[in-house]
């Protein structure tokens, strides 16, 4: 049987995409570096996470706005 792998520990989350944070993570060399990791692989308990970022925060606006003129007098 193996043994199930030990979560990563990042230094910090920092954004996020889906289920998978992008995380700074020391390695050895003393030097960091950062990977979207899933979720699932990381200790993550105690850190500020972002949330996903939500398509529903863009703009909506008609084609006919899209494409009118500024500069146009109506």
């Amino acid at each position: 049987m193996l043994a199930a792998a030990k979560p990563i520990r990042p230094t910090r989350v920092a954004a996020r995409r889906q289920r998978e944070p992008m995380v700074v993570i020391v390695q050895p060399e003393n030097a960091d570096s950062v990977e979207l990791q899933d979720e699932d692989d990381l200790d993550l308990t105690g850190m500020i996470v972002p949330q996903a970022d939500d398509v529903t925060h863009l703009p909506v606006c008609s084609m006919t706005d899209h494409f009118s003129s500024p500069w146009h007098d109506n």
